[in-house]
């Protein structure tokens, strides 16, 4: 529940950030006299000398007001900018590039409001996506008792292939050198041979936690509650299943991690013995440095569009936060249909797989002036170098998450 909670004030905590990025004032009344900042005469509803708000409220219910307007930051600039993000993302870039600002809302101010609202949603929706109902493990536990039959008898063939293989070895002449192609061929044999049996055993103790994992899903467990020692039962959910497999892996050693940094290694595994605090420190470690998507971005972004004139990293900067924080949006809308309307999951996912080419390729058209062809395949090499991105991004998150 600590997650949901922190996840809560980081959503509340972007919003009043966005609304103070955005310098929004509720309540517009103009005012004469003089300014209570720093005294100079009023005009209008802020003061031409400093920029305080010329209307100075002292009640509780303003306070009240600023503070939901922070959070929620819902003012008529929102219903201009969001219909567009999403269906003219084009027009929206190029009226901000080109200093039609003041009808929306900034990128950055939405960029921290919808980055930050994906994750506050999914530290609520988490659990529901992955978990897995009883019918389903069941399925995966009819397939798992199939495979593992396979699997033994891989395991057997691979032993007594690595038998035979030593067996080989042992059995040339010792008058034959170190180096001799004969000797050299029968030990990379025996390699190979251990290198199989090795995975093949490897994938049979993962099978056969498997089974045993599905095999709690499957079955009531019961759990205690209360000083009094009752109890009650609990299903043990998909995400459950994958946890105790992960933990179990890495207390067996049978998770290897090699950044080439033996004390961050140390580190990464035993968080991996504690999976679910793990996923909670990367995902912390993910909405706080969600920023560096925008960095990450500019480089390519610059390269792609190098030889194009009038362009500055200042646009590719508002359209890479544009782009974000509706696909930020997308997101949002994803979790909440696993949520509320599981039935329709995999219709919306393929709604949202197809919506982000061709926003993509309408945003950077009509942001950059292109045409339909130069579009298009700019369109092709940016859904490449988003997913370069996101791997960059992704990779560091996990690390530093891992290790901090």
């Amino acid at each position: 529940m600590s997650g949901e909670v922190e996840a809560a004030g980081a959503a509340v905590t972007a919003g009043l950030v966005a609304g103070a990025i955005d310098n929004h004032v509720v309540g517009k009344a103009e005012a004469h006299g003089a300014c209570a900042n720093c005294g100079a005469g009023l005009t209008g509803v802020f003061c031409a000398s400093c920029g305080q708000t010329a209307h100075i409220h002292r009640t509780l219910g303003h306070m009240v007001e600023e503070f939901l307007h922070g959070i929620l930051h819902f003012d008529t600039r929102a219903w201009r900018t969001l219909p567009l993000l999403v269906f003219r993302p084009g027009t929206l870039t190029r009226d901000y590039i080109h200093g039609k600002r003041a009808k929306y809302i900034s990128p950055l101010a939405i960029f921290l409001l919808t980055v930050f609202t994906m994750f506050f949603v999914f530290a609520f929706t988490g659990d529901m996506v992955v978990s897995a109902n009883t019918e389903e493990a069941a399925i995966e536990l009819a397939e798992a008792r199939t495979n593992i039959k396979q699997l033994q008898t891989e395991v057997t063939e691979a032993d007594a292939a690595l038998i035979a293989a030593r067996a080989a070895e042992a059995a040339i002449p010792e008058t034959v050198p170190a180096g001799d192609p004969v000797r050299e061929t029968a030990r990379e044999a025996v390699e190979d041979a251990e290198e199989l049996a090795g995975d093949k055993a490897l994938d049979l103790r993962i099978a056969e936690r498997t089974i045993t994992t599905l095999e709690r899903v499957m079955a009531d467990t019961p759990v205690t509650v209360g000083d009094d020692g009752g109890t009650h039962t609990a299903k043990i959910s998909g995400l459950d299943v994958v946890y105790d497999l992960v933990a179990q892996a890495a207390r067996a050693g049978e998770i290897t991690v090699n950044t080439g940094f033996k004390a961050v290694d140390k580190k990464i595994l035993e968080k991996l013995e504690n999976p679910e605090l793990a996923v909670y420190k990367i995902q912390n470690t993910a909405y706080k440095f969600s920023f560096l998507l925008v960095p990450i971005s500019l480089p390519f972004m610059w390269l792609l569009f190098v030889w194009k004139r009038g362009v500055t990293l200042f646009d590719h900067a508002v359209v890479v936060l544009y782009s974000l924080s509706f696909m930020s949006l997308l997101f949002v809308v994803g979790a909440l249909t696993a949520m509320w309307a599981a039935g329709i999951f995999e219709f919306v996912m393929s709604v949202i797989a197809l919506a982000i080419p061709v926003h993509v390729f309408f945003h950077i058209k009509g942001a950059y002036g292109l045409n339909w062809f130069s579009a298009l395949w700019r369109t092709a090499i940016l859904l490449l170098i988003c997913v370069l991105a996101l791997s960059v991004f992704f990779l560091a998150i996990v690390v530093l998450g891992l290790a901090g």
